[in-house]
């Protein structure tokens, strides 16, 4: 696998990932979550949007530490490396 192709399979992991764990989640300006009473539909934007590089970095480091090394063993990057040639 070349250096290119790595680094897409794992971008590509990553961005699937995020968005499985985090897209669907929604707070308002006051941070009230989409599972509350008080939450503001109006004022809403997706938690992602509202997150420091703090949080991106430690989601990062959680990624490269477990996510992707069970990836490798469940031979997910592997099919993601077939379907992105």
């Amino acid at each position: 696998m070349t250096k290119e192709l790595t680094e897409n399979v794992k971008m590509f992991l990553f961005a699937r990932w995020i968005a499985t764990c985090y897209a669907d989640e929604h707070v308002d300006d006051k941070m009230v979550s989409q599972h509350e009473k008080e939450y503001n539909q109006w004022d809403a934007m997706s938690v992602l949007n509202r997150e420091t590089g703090h949080w991106w970095k430690k989601q990062l480091e959680y990624f490269n530490k477990v996510v992707y090394k069970n990836y490798i063993k469940n031979k997910t990057v592997e099919e993601t490396e077939k379907f992105l040639k």
